[in-house]
């Protein structure tokens, strides 16, 4: 594993329970006016049967979906988190690293028919370990769904260019958190590395402050080949 992964790991583990908190009592402005409904929407809108959420952190998608009638699991790398995701009661969390995806069970689900990767590709290696896990866990023509930050709002005026950055925890609640690298990517670079992997892009979203019309997000739903 790269250091940088190591890093995000790490401080994910130390961040758990002050970002379930944050999560719980809506601390996010921009995911309560934007995010969660439109990754809700998107996958709606797609009518899946099973679901598996990639990088599901305390789990709100999972239950979200499970609400739905939507049979699914949640990973995550996290032991932490998975801990938080398990308190509603619910066994269908699972402790996996990307890499490992593959190779782990999921109950009585063989394949899936989408990934969810709700702004849980962080790392340079983890677009590949889920495009690879695709092909084995996902149903023919099934989907990855990736919101991650709009481009803009990632960057502002720093250089756009595909590169390891620092995170910024600004502005959400009142919670300490400790710092991680993350990886961005264009737009270009999204497409261009799920297409070299036998996927199609189907869809792309922008997605914008209700008030402000500022860029908050973007979604990609890719096609497995």
């Amino acid at each position: 594993m790269h250091e940088n992964e190591e890093r995000i790991l790490n401080s994910w583990n130390q961040n758990a329970l002050s970002w379930t908190r944050v999560i719980r009592y809506n601390q996010i402005e921009s995911r309560v006016l934007v995010t969660n409904k439109s990754i809700l929407e998107t996958l709606t809108g797609l009518n899946p049967t099973t679901f598996l959420d990639v990088g599901c952190g305390e789990g709100w998608l999972c239950r979200e979906l499970f609400a739905k009638g939507i049979d699914g699991w949640g990973v995550d790398a996290s032991c932490a988190l998975i801990e938080a995701a398990r308190e509603y009661g619910d066994s269908r969390f699972l402790v996996s690293l990307y890499s490992d995806l593959g190779t782990q069970k999921f109950g009585n689900i063989d394949r899936f028919s989408c990934f969810i990767c709700n702004f849980s590709i962080l790392g340079q290696r983890d677009l590949t370990d889920i495009a690879d896990a695709g092909h084995r866990l996902l149903e023919p023509c099934g989907k990855i769904i990736v919101q991650t930050l709009h481009p803009s709002t990632a960057c502002g005026d720093t250089e756009t260019a595909d590169g390891w950055r620092e995170t910024s925890w600004q502005e959400i609640g009142n919670e300490p958190f400790h710092p991680a690298p993350w990886y961005y990517r264009t737009v270009e670079s999204w497409i261009e590395e799920f297409c070299t992997r036998d996927y199609r892009l189907l869809n792309l979203r922008e997605m914008y402050h209700p008030v402000t019309n500022k860029p908050i997000s973007i979604i990609f739903v890719f096609e497995r080949n």
